[in-house]
């Protein structure tokens, strides 16, 4: 256990997996300008060590992450309002670092994934949840706007009509419905979550990680594009897989009938 901040910690097994995990239990890792700043420098790390492959992210204690640490927002309160779009672009960027990845990153979720909480697990790539966990996007209870992305990455996974419904109403849902509309990839028994995720990771990080990374990065550029866009991105960025050592290693081992051994080359 690397213990990079006493809010941050990370783990980093063998396998190529980093495992990256929010450290405020005592407030179910309520966001404050520590957390994120210490967030972003963490996973600003990760993403330059070439030993990981893929990151784990997770919440210590009960829960996932709540949301947006209360007396963060009372701090916030007592800025000057020309102050705040600043303040918060600057956090949204730093949280936004998830999505920017080269790098797969799979969260595993647990007892609640709420407002920037939930809006953080939308940035990631797979999101597998313990059975019991629960889900809102409940930022108008607190007199405030959906944020972190989340008013596009929400109705992106489970539809305008879903968002507005679960938004607007402030409603919280359980796991179950959370995988019938899409937010969510699996649930799984809530002693095992870690372990079930895990084992993703750990089968994501055996795959050729060049391909891996211009995937994510094909497919979120293809989310925002269009079908041309796709065909031209796919294109090239096959271009450079076709060239890759890990292409020709997957082929080799394929017709002498062994498993491949990737090395990101």
């Amino acid at each position: 256990m690397e213990d990079v901040s006493e809010v941050i910690t990370v783990h980093r097994p063998k396998d190529y997996v980093a495992h990256v995990q929010l450290n405020r239990p005592e407030v179910m890792n309520a966001l404050n300008n520590i957390l994120v700043n210490d967030f972003y420098s963490c996973l600003k790390n990760v993403e330059k060590d070439e030993d990981v492959r893929v990151i784990l992210l997770s919440g210590a204690g009960k829960a996932f992450c709540a949301g947006g640490d209360v007396s963060f927002l009372n701090d916030i309160n007592r800025m000057a309002p020309s102050a705040i779009p600043g303040l918060l672009n600057d956090i949204f960027f730093k949280l936004g670092v998830v999505a920017r990845l080269d790098k797969p990153v799979i969260a595993a979720l647990h007892g609640y994934a709420l407002g920037a909480g939930l809006a953080l697990a939308l940035l990631c790539d797979i999101r597998i949840a313990g059975e019991k966990t629960k889900f809102g996007a409940e930022f108008p209870v607190m007199g405030l706007v959906p944020e972190l992305g989340i008013t596009r990455t929400l109705p992106a996974l489970i539809g305008l009509g879903n968002a507005l419904e679960l938004s607007l109403a402030a409603r919280r849902i359980d796991a179950s419905e959370a995988l019938r509309i899409g937010l969510i990839s699996r649930i799984v028994p809530e002693e095992t979550i870690q372990e079930e995720a895990m084992a993703m990771a750990l089968h994501v990080a055996q795959l050729p990680p060049l391909a891996i990374k211009w995937t994510k990065k094909a497919l979120r550029r293809g989310a925002e594009g269009t079908l041309e866009d796709s065909f031209q991105l796919e294109s090239q960025l096959n271009a450079l897989c076709y060239a890759s050592e890990d292409h020709r290693e997957a082929t080799s081992a394929f017709f002498e009938n062994r498993k491949p051994v990737f090395k990101g080359r």
